[in-house]
């Protein structure tokens, strides 16, 4: 019997402490998440004043080219 109670409590500290590790890297993955995300939208907005500044350019070299 006290066997069993010593197996119980050795599978509680264990399930405790696996749970409080996946938390932690619950935590580490969701701000990895963030981070990735603000690049992601960075980087779309930076793609998207490319295009436009691109866009410029090519009305500008064809008002050179009616000249």
């Amino acid at each position: 019997m006290k066997t069993v109670i010593k197996l119980l409590i050795v599978f509680l500290v264990i399930g405790v402490v696996s749970c409080r590790d996946t938390k932690k890297e619950e935590e580490e993955t969701k701000a990895a998440i963030e981070q990735i995300e603000t690049i992601e939208s960075e980087t779309d907005e930076i793609s998207k004043e490319i295009e436009k500044e691109a866009k410029e350019l090519e009305n500008e070299l064809k008002e050179l080219d009616n000249i």
